[in-house]
C-alpha cells in the first residue's frame, strides 16, 4: 500500500514537472486597443506582442503600442504617445491545461512632448512586474487573468501632493477562439495607465 502511494505520489510530481502541453509561449498578437479618457479624449490605437520561448518553462515577451488622444490639460491638441516593453517570463503547469506566469521587465514611455500637469504623453521609463493564470480550457477557447505593477516616474510632470497616483497597478482579462490551428482571435479587457482599455486581437501561433 505505501508503495503504491509512494509511486501515485511520484507520478503526480513527474506531472505536474512537465510543460503544459496545451499553451504555446510562441506567437505574434496584432490588434487595436481603446482607452477611455479621463483628462483627455478616448484613446485609440494598436498594440504589438511577440512572445518567444527559450525552453519549457521560460520565454521573452516584446510589448509594443501606440495611441492617440486631444489632450485638454495645459495644452489642447493632439497627442501620441507609445509604449514599449521587453519582459522575462517564467511559466509553471497547475494543471494539464492551466499555467501559472510571471514577467518581469523594462518598459519606456515616448510621448511627442512634455505634457504637464498630466501623465499622458510624456518620456518616462521603469520596471514591470506581472503574475497571472492562463488556460486553454477547451480546444477552441482560452482565457488570461494578469495582475500586475508598473515603476514609473511622472513627478516631473505632475504636482504629486494634488495628483491621485493610480497608474501603478494593472489588471486584466483576456480570451481567445482558435478557429484554426495557428490562427486565433481574441478580446481583451484592462485597467491600465491609460485608463479602461479593451482591445481587438488577431494572434499568430506557429
Amino acid at each position: 500500500m505505501k508503495k503504491a502511494l509512494f509511486l501515485a505520489l511520484l507520478s503526480s510530481i513527474s506531472l505536474t514537472a512537465q510543460a503544459n502541453d496545451k499553451l504555446s509561449y510562441d506567437y505574434w498578437q496584432f490588434g487595436y486597443i481603446h482607452s477611455a479618457g479621463e483628462t483627455t479624449s478616448d484613446k485609440k490605437g494598436y498594440k504589438i506582442d511577440l512572445v518567444g520561448s527559450f525552453d519549457n518553462s521560460t520565454y521573452l515577451r516584446y510589448i509594443a503600442q501606440e495611441q492617440t488622444a486631444d489632450v485638454w490639460n495645459t495644452v489642447i491638441g493632439e497627442v501620441t504617445a507609445k509604449e514599449y516593453s521587453l519582459a522575462f517570463g517564467w511559466h509553471t503547469p497547475v494543471t494539464r491545461s492551466t499555467d501559472f506566469f510571471a514577467e518581469v521587465g523594462y518598459l519606456k514611455q515616448d510621448g511627442e512632448g512634455i505634457i504637464r500637469g498630466d501623465t499622458y504623453g510624456n518620456d518616462e521609463d521603469g520596471y514591470l512586474a506581472n503574475i497571472g493564470i492562463r488556460s486553454r480550457f477547451s480546444a477552441n477557447w482560452e482565457y488570461t487573468l494578469t495582475a500586475g505593477y508598473r515603476d514609473v516616474d511622472f513627478s516631473p510632470y505632475v504636482d504629486e501632493l494634488n495628483h491621485e497616483d493610480d497608474n501603478d497597478t494593472v489588471y486584466g482579462f483576456e480570451t481567445h477562439y482558435y478557429f484554426s490551428k495557428l490562427w486565433s482571435v481574441g478580446i481583451s479587457v484592462s485597467e491600465e495607465a491609460t485608463g479602461l482599455t479593451s482591445g481587438l486581437h488577431l494572434r499568430f501561433t506557429p
